[in-house]
């Protein structure tokens, strides 16, 4: 086994190691970490989204149906109502929340410091 000198090279990579570690320190300090409070937290937001429109399209077609019956039946249009509805809202808060993550990406470049969701790749 043939080992390597101390020298230049080696130094550079420890600094930038220590460096990069550092910085993430600092930057979990300065943020807070996520937890799985707050996955769970997006997941029920995202169900929310869906199943308040799907529930209150349905109340409003059975209301429908019961003042004015017709062939149609509108719990189950307003049913479809919202479910398109919620799962739209859905779309539009995911979105939403992945470029709040892309906008904190670029930050953390500009600033030389690594994401958080690129850490954890590291270990």
């Amino acid at each position: 086994m043939s080992r390597q000198k101390p020298g230049k090279c080696n130094g550079n990579k420890f600094r930038q190691t220590v460096g990069s570690k550092e910085q993430r320190k600092i930057r979990a300090k300065q943020k807070g970490t996520v937890e799985a409070w707050s996955a769970f937290g997006a997941m029920g937001a995202v169900g929310w989204l869906v199943a308040l429109p799907v529930v209150l399209g349905s109340l409003f077609g059975a209301w429908l149906d019961y003042r004015w019956p017709t062939k149609i039946n509108w719990t189950m249009t307003m049913l479809g109502a919202g479910l398109a509805i919620g799962c739209l809202f859905a779309g539009i808060w995911m979105n939403r929340e992945k470029n709040k993550i892309i906008k904190d990406r670029e930050e953390c470049e500009r600033k030389g410091i690594e994401p958080k969701d690129r850490e954890e790749e590291d270990h």
